[in-house]
């Protein structure tokens, strides 16, 4: 294969064309031949039933879904032509429209019905080997191919963009040339009648077949968490997406963009009122300075209005090259696309294992001694229960029941509260961390702000939302604000923001669980006060948590010396002490959690008639003890109970609901209440 010319630096416009063009070519030659299948000793041929090659194939599969993208992984060019793999890094931005003209090529070689004269291709990749923070997307960068991860925290609609334009002249009538334009509105310069003068009036021609349009739009993407350095705020930057990459990602989402970064026009700034910063080549009683060195008088004013923005060229989520799984994933798809053939032979083994509800409790928070209790309702909580609804098909009135599962922890200091908190956000691809004082309602919810370019109020998520479809942890749950506290009771049980501001009147989904923790309202547990006085939260947002932990931190003389020679253990080594069977690691629990989700339990009519007899004894049993202060018993303790059979049902790989779960449900409910109602003993 003939080697690509020398890059485009400082050379002529004959040279840069001769590099563009090998480049061209070397990638239709990659395109058209590469296979990840082994080669073959006899037969290379795809049409001699030989290697099937990939991207030929896409290209096929282009054509029956109507699709004008083409995604390469970038991987496949650096493997097989290192050379053309740095090229196309190098020099991305400038070689662009040669790399969709391969794409265009191709498809009118195969398929000439399909890729007609005005259809556009596109040519997407992905799986770049650099990956990096929103912090590092600096000038360097500008026109080569980057990738990047952060975090989306807002999106804009999606609206159309002009690609290229054609004008008609309005003292002539004469059509100009296509202009193509750059990130702003641009105009011919002259008329193309040789004989108009006009340069200024200039009417845009939309109709079909004349000025091109495409799909684009604005996300907001900021720093990861985990990213941001001490002391320093989260960066954001704005990432432009265009054609079949819109409405991809989604706030909350953690993604990985690739593309290059451009400079643009602040057109808001330009559209600012007051002064701007400028550069100027004279001195006068405006500009009493040196000026600028090196410019001359020819150049004027020249204003520094640029910003850097990031044009996505693919988004893919986070989580397939860090090796999380969203356990929560609407796709059923999505989540067998996302095991490996070794995680797939790993679950395999892990649903005949005796025991696999302790084990899997055990492996949660390892390093945390103790309550072991506790760490079976949080696995509960990551395996949820089933989400219903009264379909108005069936003749129902299209009623909602939630199945993710809320936790709250109260208890005394020291208690490792937090840090549970911290492990399920570490472990878990979407789930959101705040603590309580510092955050309010809108903060959680959701806020409406203006837009910097068209002055538009749009809508920017809140924890709440970010964690869409996964898990919110709030820390400090007793310091927040009565009014801010309020804001998430709708969240807990319809699992939906509404929000009235600004002329926006809408329903946004936050179908989340909640995970918080809190202290006592003295600090520490007082056993000469009820339980109500001792937790003080109002009921309305305790009987929206399916389970209520109390933990006290009682001497003991035998449970404290096994505790201090746990965390001392820890402290030495940074790892949990040995434990009596191999622990499940993080990434294996994440796995089958993702796996057995798509099961959905169901309750057996007989056992239908025993979870009614257990709710009415719960309701005479809290009737009867109302001097213990100990909250009460409604029909979201109902709900509870079958939520939590759920998800032990689905732990168990059975679609249905079986009377030890529902006994194990009512032993978790109970536990709490038991262990606070034993301090006076």
């Amino acid at each position: 294969r003939a080697s690509l010319p020398s890059k485009p630096f400082q050379l002529p416009d004959m040279a840069q064309d001769a590099f563009a063009q090998g480049v061209r070519e070397h990638f239709e030659v990659f395109l058209e031949s590469f296979s990840s299948e082994p080669a073959s000793a006899h037969d290379t041929s795809s049409t001699a039933g030989g290697m099937a090659l990939d991207y030929m194939e896409q290209c096929k599969q282009m054509k029956l879904d109507e699709r004008t993208t083409l995604y390469v992984d970038f991987r496949h060019i650096e493997s097989t032509d290192q050379s053309l793999a740095d090229a196309i890094t190098a020099e991305y931005h400038y070689l662009e429209d040669e790399l969709r003209s391969a794409v265009r090529n191709i498809m009118r070689k195969r398929y000439p019905e399909y890729a007609t004269e005005e259809k556009e291709f596109f040519v997407n990749f992905y799986n770049t080997s650099a990956l990096l923070r929103v912090r590092d997307m600096k000038s360097d960068r500008v026109g080569k191919l980057t990738s990047f991860s952060g975090t989306v925290t807002r999106t804009s609609e999606v609206r159309p963009e002009l690609v290229t334009g054609i004008f008609e002249c309005e003292l002539c009538g004469a059509t100009s040339d296509p202009v193509p334009q750059q990130f702003k509105y641009c105009e011919p310069q002259k008329c193309s009648n040789a004989s108009c003068p006009n340069k200024t009036s200039w009417r845009l021609k939309h109709s079909v077949g004349e000025s091109v349009f495409m799909d684009w739009q604005r996300v907001r993407v900021q720093e990861n968490a985990t990213e941001i350095p001490a002391g320093s705020m989260p960066r954001t930057i704005d990432v432009i997406l265009r054609g079949d990459t819109v409405e991809r990602a989604k706030a909350g989402d953690k993604s990985i963009f690739t593309g290059t970064l451009v400079a643009v026009p602040d057109v808001a700034q330009l559209c600012a009122p007051g002064e701007r910063l400028e550069m100027v080549s004279k001195v006068d009683a405006r500009n009493p300075t040196d000026g600028v060195s090196g410019l001359t008088k020819q150049l004027g004013c020249r204003e520094l209005t640029y910003r850097l923005v990031f044009l996505a060229s693919s988004v893919q989520p986070a989580e397939l090259q860090s090796g999380f799984v969203n356990i929560r994933d609407d796709s059923e798809e999505a989540i067998l696309n996302s095991f490996s053939a070794q995680d797939k032979d790993t679950i395999e083994a892990m649903r005949t294992t005796a025991g696999i509800y302790e084990k899997l409790a055990k492996a949660i928070a390892p390093t945390i001694y103790g309550h072991e209790e506790i760490k079976k309702g949080i696995l509960l909580m990551l395996l949820g229960g089933v989400h219903k609804e009264a379909k108005k098909e069936g003749g129902g009135d299209g009623t909602k029941l939630r199945g993710d599962i809320n936790c709250c922890l109260v208890g005394d200091p020291s208690t490792a509260k937090s840090n549970f908190l911290k492990y399920v956000c570490s472990i878990l691809p979407r789930a959101v961390f705040s603590s309580g004082k510092a955050s309010t309602a809108a903060g959680l919810t959701a806020t409406v702000s203006k837009d910097e370019e068209t002055g538009e109020f749009c809508i920017e998520a809140g924890a709440l939302m970010l964690a869409d479809n996964g898990i919110c942890c709030i820390d400090e749950f007793d310091k927040m604000e009565e009014g801010d506290r309020t804001a998430i009771h709708e969240v807990m049980e319809q699992q939906t923001v509404s929000i009235a501001k600004a002329g926006i009147t809408t329903t946004l989904n936050a179908r989340t669980s909640v995970l918080a923790a809190a202290n006592p309202a003295f600090s520490r547990y007082n056993t000469n006060r009820s339980v109500e006085e001792n937790i003080n939260l109002p009921a309305a947002l305790l009987s929206r948590f399916d389970l209520l932990w109390l933990i006290l931190d009682r001497p003991s003389h035998a449970n404290d010396k096994r505790l201090a020679e746990h965390v001392t253990y820890v402290h030495r080594f940074s790892t949990h002490p040995a434990l009596e069977f191999d622990p499940v690691s993080p990434q294996l629990m994440r796995a089958y959690i993702a796996d057995i989700t798509k099961i959905e339990p169901s309750v057996p009519p007989e056992l239908a008639a025993y979870v009614v007899d257990e709710y009415v004894a719960m309701r005479q049993d809290a009737a009867e003890n109302v001097e213990n202060g100990y909250g009460f018993t409604s029909a979201r303790t109902l709900l509870a109970i079958l939520r939590l059979s759920q998800a032990l049902a689905r732990l168990r790989r059975s679609g249905t609901v079986s009377r030890d779960d529902v006994v194990e449900a009512r032993r978790l409910m109970s536990l709490s209440k038991s262990s606070v109602l034993q301090v006076g003993d």
